[in-house]
């Protein structure tokens, strides 16, 4: 038996049945709970200098760690530049003693501001924070959003790391990856502070 066309009513049937098939994202919940666990911090000052000291991050392990932030699959380039930044930091340079804090907003107010720090923690481009810094039963609104800012710790003039900002599309996709959760900062500010990770549950 000869088959028949399809007609423009038929494809546009089975395009529509395609489209169906993709299984629909879970609907939002309405609270979450959010932390900040670390952070990934360049090797070098955005002049090229490290931290502490007076020498210079070797101008290759820059360029190989803006590679590696191309990386399309955040964890993995998270992952990446974690290493080589360590690596480099290992390799004769300064690394940081980076602390700060972050504030959650939604909308225009504040849901507190949490200290980002780890007593006796030094030298080093991935830091962790003690707790992790948690904020509970946050609206997961359009307008949420965390601001936060990292400092170098010396013995004599801090030196400003970068402020960061993380937004209620950032906060979704942790959500959904049910993990720790890199979020890719370093087009922000100087671009020294380069991922920041966090957790988003359901509560």
């Amino acid at each position: 038996m000869a088959s028949r066309p399809l007609g423009a009513a038929a494809l546009c049937g089975i395009a529509l049945g395609c489209a169906a098939c993709k299984p629909a994202a879970p609907p939002l919940p309405a609270h979450v709970r959010i932390s900040i666990d670390g952070a990934v911090i360049s090797p070098a000052k955005a002049d090229g200098r490290q931290w502490d000291g007076m020498g210079a991050v070797p101008a290759e392990a820059l360029t190989a760690i803006g590679g590696l932030l191309r990386t399309k699959h955040p964890v993995a380039a998270a992952a990446s530049v974690a290493g080589f930044a360590a690596e480099a930091a290992g390799a004769g340079t300064e690394p940081p003693e980076p602390f700060g804090s972050a504030e959650l907003f939604v909308g225009g107010r504040s849901l507190g501001r949490r200290a980002l720090d780890r007593p006796g923690q030094r030298d080093t481009c991935t830091p962790g924070w003690k707790g992790p810094p948690t904020w509970y039963r946050v609206p997961l609104t359009p307008d949420v959003h965390l601001s936060g800012e990292l400092i170098d710790r010396d013995l004599v003039n801090d030196d400003f790391i970068g402020r960061f900002a993380i937004h209620h599309g950032h906060l979704v996709e942790a959500l959904r990856a049910r993990t720790v959760y890199p979020v890719a900062v370093d087009n922000q500010a100087a671009g020294q502070v380069l991922f920041v990770w966090i957790e988003v549950w359901p509560e």
